[in-house]
């Protein structure tokens, strides 16, 4: 009974290690495969910014992330009603699309911006990091792009006491825009998709790769051109 006893605790106690010899790599596996997997979740955010140097559709703004889809959002040309840079849209038609990397960044302090980051009626900021853009944007004093809407009223609300005054400070805030940024200005039904989707985007830490290329005027106007019945764009 004593010699049955002690088998028996021997084959167990060994099976038991080799069980555990088994298990181990195992286990090392799934944890290096959390280390490695979700990193990539977080990063596989990117956000692509297509310029024609065509003042009349000068391109298109995509923004995709691992779960939403918000593509070709056109940005408006010179026609357009509301804030237009159309000296910015001429100089990228004149000097070249700033091609490179971007990087998103909030408002810098010297911006005077009444909001610190990305909100609806907001602006966008991507600031250039390399490419030609570099040097494209260097000439004019620009830090990057902005991707904006028709108007930044909603931003002033609870600032601006006097309504007489929201137009003055509206304006205010583009000058202020135009002096450090290159502005695109898309609809505002397009500014409306683009920060709800932000804010579902962001929830958790994203690291967004933001690349600007050029792309043939042809292919952003038969994307971009609204159907003669379409009221234009706002």
């Amino acid at each position: 009974m004593v010699i049955n006893r002690t088998l028996a605790c021997f084959f167990s106690t060994k099976a038991f290690t080799v069980l555990w010899i088994y298990r181990i790599p195992g286990l090392l596996v799934f944890t290096i495969q959390i280390f490695l997997i979700a990193p990539s979740i977080c990063q596989g955010s990117e956000i692509i910014i297509r310029l024609s140097e065509d003042i009349n559709y000068p391109g298109d703004l995509s923004v995709l992330s691992e779960t939403i889809k918000l593509r070709k959002v056109c940005f408006l040309g010179v026609d357009a009603k509301g804030k237009i840079d159309k000296d910015f849209l001429r100089l990228i038609s004149s000097g070249g699309a700033p091609e490179g990397n971007y990087d998103v960044v909030p408002p810098f302090p010297d911006e005077k911006w009444p909001v610190k980051s990305f909100t609806k009626n907001g602006a966008l900021r991507l600031k250039v990091t390399a490419g030609s853009g570099l040097n494209i944007l260097n000439l004019v004093k620009k830090r990057g792009l902005a991707i904006h809407g028709r108007d930044f009223y909603p931003l002033l609300d609870g600032i601006v006491k006097k309504k007489a005054m929201i137009n003055f400070y509206n304006d205010q805030l583009f000058e202020g825009l135009k002096k450090f940024w290159g502005p695109l200005r898309i609809s505002n039904w397009d500014m409306g998709r683009l920060a709800d989707s932000w804010i579902k985007m962001n929830r958790v830490a994203v690291k967004w790769k933001v690349r600007v290329v050029k792309t043939m005027p042809q292919e952003i106007k038969s994307f971009c051109k609204p159907p003669i019945t379409k009221r234009t764009p706002d």
